[in-house]
């Protein structure tokens, strides 16, 4: 029953937290590849289906959940082996408090989410300059590629997610968990790609956003004290 709780709370994080947070931190990197595929694409197939299609990224976005998802999956396991080995049941409760601390940042909308690693910024720069030759034709393969390699850049939303993940019981409903979570997080950077936040003008979503992240927040600092009670 927790770990269905903990999907659940990778959905809503990446339902909300992707139009209050991932439409601004990935955004660039949507439009620059929409820009190029619709540059590349000539008149005569240039339909609805063709423009939609470019507004999607499909492969692109199949790429970054995939790398959720392996990184997901990895989470889980070495923190399951950190528990089996040490009895250490209370690194999974600091992991749900931590957790907890994210969605209140994203609540608060505090530099939390924006803190980054030194090492996983320059590793950052380091990918983008090598790997720039895909956003000149950002579809099939290339596209893919270009979502993996962008999977891996520094958000706090991610580690946010990753904790959660981490707390999973079993790693393959964690990479499970981290696939949902990508899957959320798809329709704020289609409307992101299609040219503006729709859903974000309206306050009724806004605070149904606070509401939900608000929820998620106190559930994870229970399930964290449900397990240090229960030690």
């Amino acid at each position: 029953m927790d770990d269905i709780t903990l999907i659940l709370s990778l959905i809503s994080l990446g339902f909300f937290g992707g139009f209050s947070h991932c439409a601004g931190m990935c955004g660039p990197f949507v439009i620059t590849q929409v820009s190029q595929n619709l540059q590349n694409t000539s008149l005569e197939n240039f339909s609805n289906f063709q423009k939609l299609k470019s507004y999607a990224l499909l492969p692109y976005q199949l790429g970054r959940i995939s790398t959720y998802s392996l990184i997901g999956f990895f989470c889980a396991f070495f923190s399951k082996n950190l528990d089996e080995l040490f009895h250490f049941r209370i690194f999974s409760a600091i992991l749900l408090f931590l957790a907890a601390l994210f969605f209140l940042a994203l609540l608060f909308e505090r530099k939390l989410l924006r803190f980054k690693l030194p090492f996983l910024k320059t590793a950052t720069s380091f990918f983008l300059k090598k790997f720039s030759i895909f956003f000149k034709n950002p579809q099939g393969i290339k596209g893919y590629i270009l979502g993996l390699i962008l999977g891996f850049i520094p958000c706090g939303l991610l580690y946010g997610a990753f904790l959660i993940s981490a707390t999973i019981s079993n790693p393959i409903l964690a990479a499970f968990g981290m696939f949902c979570f990508g899957l959320a997080t798809f329709p704020s950077l289609f409307l992101t790609a299609c040219g503006g936040h729709v859903l974000l003008k309206f306050s009724g979503f806004k605070i149904l956003t606070k509401i939900v992240i608000a929820i998620n927040a106190i559930m994870l600092f229970l399930m964290a004290l449900k397990l240090i009670l229960n030690l």
